[in-house]
């Protein structure tokens, strides 16, 4: 019974030595901005083309290129979502699709795994 507790608290003191201590943390912040450029085939910008943002689906803005074909948007928070760019003009029409994914859930997940998997062979030990 000695046994398992030391092994138990040696596993545990492991598992906590590896994660990060949440006593005085560090926040990085991020602001993406896309700039998008929008040509016609022979090199002429595309001004004043018409531009189409939408985030998951659905339409989150709506706005014109400059004069030398540029489009910039700041997206919000950490930008995370499916967007796609629709630009019309000159009787044409493009897109651009761009997917940026919210890592921390894999963060999260390996945390857990860490703890869970030692205490299920603690526990299952236990039951025998």
């Amino acid at each position: 019974m000695l046994k398992r507790m030391i092994f138990a608290i040696l596993v545990l003191a492991l598992v906590l030595e590896a994660m990060p201590a949440f006593g005085h943390r560090m926040f990085i912040g991020q602001r993406v901005t896309v700039d998008l450029y929008a040509i016609f085939d022979d090199g002429e910008p595309a001004k004043d083309a018409s531009v189409q943002v939408f985030r998951d689906g659905e339409l989150y803005a709506e706005n014109k290129t400059d004069s030398s074909g540029k489009f910039s948007l700041v997206l919000p928070g950490k930008g995370t979502g499916e967007w796609k760019f629709l630009v019309s003009g000159g009787g044409h029409v493009e897109t651009a699709n761009v997917y940026i994914a919210n890592d921390n859930s894999k963060t999260a997940a390996a945390a857990l795994a860490l703890v869970a998997v030692p205490l299920a062979l603690i526990w299952r030990r236990s039951r025998r």
